[in-house]
């Protein structure tokens, strides 16, 4: 594909239909060309592109949805930006001292309507809830109106005015009335204007280059003027304490060994390869810089191909400009709400674990390892296909010290940490000497995989290949065999084939953007 302008167009109209269409309803290429407008070659295209960098995923029947890579990054935006990670605390407090559900939503200026960004419920048996993603009305409810009281006058007169309840105001001449009084009182009020049975009270916020909304909303048979009165100074005090959070990065944590091989390249060759690097750039909690050679240098390509890469994502909505910087904009931001962040990477990797189970005939699993706790826990297996294989059981803690899963990942942390665990004799194969451990470790780090012979499970045999992230060493993938076939195994053969799907789980879940020199 060409890299002008109309391919940038194409892949981030392809990326939006993709993301706003449930993974379980996936589109075949002549549906989404119909709702993209462009012709079925094209799209085809497209798909390709975007499949073989994982934005997209093909499914067996040649349909498709967003891909895993989309799913990373949209994820470290949950935990970077200020309007979604550090702004979901704020919300749920809130949800609960107002006893009410509680909106952060968005302003959309190349759709010209709003979204919920995220929500915050509060229990109990009947709720208002509206999902992440949703479009919001700009003249209709608290929180779309508590937005357009916040936008230039112009606004008002391009909207479709559509009454959605009977109490909906379409008349622009009150509407604006509504507006002044909103802007007057720093807080907009609805009762049955965007759904009949809710009412909301919503006030103002502008943060990171976005404008949007804190609301707050109950049921309306339980809201009178008293409720309101009370929930109006709350829902104002936390939109202006939204307002004033700022992009924060995680606090580095303590760096282990390097890993044996580096990740894959993050060229910029193709346009959705630059595509990618602009998304991932923009998922940071980094500001992007928007001077030719200073961009060109993070998105991979030539000034000129990056300017006009950054004009389509400026035009679309997918950057907004801050004090000459780019910074995550209203569509990546919708994107973000609608995929949500991710819970575990088991669920993004299950097909290369089940594609390798499938290719060695092994029993294979994925050990996540939690930095923050610095505890490691088998989170996916996959049966093998032999007629005799190991069975795991899935969500089980992992040893660091005894076994394959855990020695892979403990090889790459910091030399201190095995004095800090503690050794327990899970058989009676298990390694207790520590100076021994610590020779294992040098040898696991210099070949880049782990062997474990009935160390933590009785007749187990092991082989883990550890997989890395930004951040240092993630976890690893471990092919496990019962101990009286494990003669016949040859460990550096599965373990190739461990490295190699390590390799490209590695690739998915690493940023590798490069920092703009000073």
């Amino acid at each position: 594909m060409s890299a002008g302008p109309a391919v940038n167009d194409r892949i981030l109209a392809t990326l939006d239909a993709l993301v706003r269409r449930p993974t379980d309803q996936p589109w075949g290429v002549r549906e989404l060309a119909e709702d993209t407008g462009l012709s079925r070659s094209t799209v085809h295209r497209v798909l390709q592109a975007l499949t073989e960098r994982d934005l997209a995923t093909q499914t067996a029947h040649a349909t498709y949805t967003s891909g895993p890579r989309l799913r990373v990054l949209v994820d470290r935006l949950h935990r970077s930006h200020p309007l979604l990670g550090q702004a979901r605390p704020l919300a749920q407090d809130l949800a609960a001292a107002c006893d009410a559900t509680i909106l952060l939503s968005l302003y959309d200026p190349a759709r010209t309507d709003a979204f919920v960004a995220l929500t915050a419920v509060p229990d109990g048996p009947v709720r208002y809830r509206l999902d992440p993603g949703r479009p919001l009305p700009l003249h209709a409810g608290a929180a779309g109106r508590a937005i357009l009281a916040e936008l230039p006058p112009d606004v008002l007169a391009r909207l479709d005015l559509t009454a959605h309840t009977d109490e909906t105001v379409t008349d622009p001449a009150e509407l604006k009335g509504l507006l002044k009084q909103g802007r007057a009182q720093g807080v907009t009020v609805s009762v049955g204007q965007h759904i009949a049975l809710a009412a909301g009270v919503a006030a103002p916020l502008h943060a990171a280059g976005l404008t949007g909304a804190l609301s707050a909303t109950r049921l309306r048979h339980e809201t009178g003027p008293k409720d309101i009165a009370r929930l109006a100074p709350l829902v104002r005090e936390a939109a202006d304490r939204a307002s004033r959070l700022t992009p924060r990065e995680h606090p580095p944590l303590p760096q282990g060994h390097t890993p044996p091989s580096p990740a894959a390249d993050d060229s910029g060759g193709s346009a959705a390869a630059r595509v990618e690097n602009l998304i991932t750039a923009l998922c940071t909690a980094a500001p992007l810089p928007t001077g030719g050679r200073a961009l060109a240098r993070v998105l991979h390509g030539n000034p000129a191909t990056t300017a006009r890469l950054l004009d389509t994502a400026l035009t679309s909505g997918l950057a907004v400009l801050r004090e000459e910087h780019a910074l995550a904009g209203p569509l990546l931001m919708r994107w973000a709400a609608i995929l949500g962040p991710l819970e575990s990477t088991g669920a993004l990797v299950a097909p290369a674990l089940h594609a390798l189970a499938q290719e060695t005939g092994e029993t294979i699993a994925l050990t996540e390892y939690d930095q923050t706790t610095g505890t490691a826990r088998m989170t996916t297996v996959v049966p093998g296909s032999k007629p005799i294989h190991y069975s795991l059981s899935t969500d089980a803690d992992v040893p660091l010290t005894a076994g394959a899963a855990g020695k892979a990942i403990l090889a790459f942390l910091p030399d201190r940490t095995l004095d800090d665990l503690e050794l327990v004799p899970y058989t009676d194969h298990t390694p207790l000497d520590r100076p021994r451990i610590a020779t294992d470790l040098l040898g696991i780090r210099a070949r880049g995989w782990a062997t474990g012979d009935r160390e933590r499970i009785p007749d187990a045999y092991g082989i883990a290949v550890p997989y890395f992230t930004d951040h240092g060493i993630a976890g690893s993938i471990t092919a496990t065999v019962p101990r009286h076939r494990a003669d016949q195994l040859d460990p550096t053969d599965l373990a190739a084939h461990l490295a190699a799907t390590a390799a490209a789980v590695t690739r998915l879940l690493s940023l590798r953007t490069t920092p703009p020199a000073p």
